[in-house]
């Protein structure tokens, strides 16, 4: 089995999930103009932990790889968070989580589970399992951020500067797909089990989930 036929069977398997994430009611109600600002507040104050966690994860994997053919692929992946963090800035400015009010916001469990996991396959986890997870997860989460990106500038008046990081996730993935198949056929070459990789998918889509269903309206 090659790393192509995994992550589709993986994706068959997990297709109830993503069309669950992709249709989930508290990005049903955002595009529609229906939800507060406090949510979309909640939205960043969630992801102002999430992307610093998934950064430091990703430097942890680089220097655990350092001499690894998959070192590139994870430093590109801490790039591309660094980026991300950057433009999450200028949204929770808009939605006006910053100052004391970004200090004192307090994370919901549920929506804090998918870096806690991210964290643990840091630091347990091999590239084709992190590779493995984050291919699969690609679409869901870029499709949620491509509609917010829409969304936000018609039904909050958001300049499109403000959505910066939606845009960032929401980018073509084409690239990022062939160097993650590259790292996973390399670790199935090495004796990664693909169960240990679907695992991954499996419970990161899952954890995708459950952020989506755990943001305040």
């Amino acid at each position: 089995m090659d790393a192509q036929a995994l992550c589709a069977g993986i994706r068959q398997g997990l297709t109830d999930v993503e069309d669950r994430i992709k249709g989930n009611s508290w990005l049903t109600e955002l595009v529609s103009g229906r939800l507060s600002t406090e949510a979309l507040r909640a939205f960043a104050g969630e992801q102002l932990q999430i992307i610093p966690s998934d950064l430091r994860s990703f430097e942890v994997l680089s220097q655990r790889f350092d001499t690894d053919p998959a070192h590139g692929y994870l430093a590109g992946m801490a790039t591309g968070e660094r980026a991300a963090l950057s433009a999450l800035d200028a949204f929770a400015t808009a939605v006006g989580l910053a100052g004391s009010v970004r200090e004192s916001y307090e994370p919901l469990p549920g929506c804090q589970v998918y870096p806690s996991y991210v964290a643990r396959l840091a630091r347990d986890g091999t590239p084709a399992e992190i590779a493995g997870a984050f291919v699969v997860n690609l679409d869901a989460w870029g499709t949620c951020c491509a509609r917010m990106a829409d969304a936000l500038p018609r039904a909050y008046q958001l300049e499109s500067e403000d959505c910066a990081f939606f845009a960032h996730f929401a980018g073509p993935t084409t690239e990022l797909e062939r160097i993650s198949l590259e790292v996973i056929d390399a670790g199935l070459v090495e004796g990664v089990d693909p169960a240990r990789i679907a695992r991954a998918a499996r419970l990161l889509q899952a954890y995708e989930l459950l952020f989506w269903d755990s943001l305040p309206r």
